[in-house]
């Protein structure tokens, strides 16, 4: 699949505050949640990105943590590889 990935930026309110966050699309489907803890965290997460909430392909990913919000995209693309592949073996079988 080589749809592209689309972000939205957002605000995420959390226990401890607000964070910046995106939201990422493909074909216009939300697909993930992200957010830059800066403010919510202690020093060893500040700055990377978390997967707040992930749906379809991306949901069974778990706690993810990314340096950059380029790393969570490329993670996003996997989960959306690992499903196509994953229903042209079913098709195939």
């Amino acid at each position: 699949m080589n749809a592209p990935i689309d972000s939205q930026p957002t605000r995420i309110t959390t226990e401890s505050g607000q964070e910046d966050g995106m939201l990422l699309f493909v074909d216009g489907s939300l697909v993930a949640v992200v957010s830059h803890l800066r403010h919510s965290v202690t020093d060893e997460f500040a700055g990377r990105w978390f997967i707040e909430a992930g749906f379809g392909p991306c949901s069974h990913g778990g706690s993810q943590l990314f340096d950059t919000a380029e790393e969570a995209m490329r993670w996003v693309r996997r989960c959306l590889e690992e499903d196509q592949a994953v229903g042209e073996r079913s098709a195939a079988a």
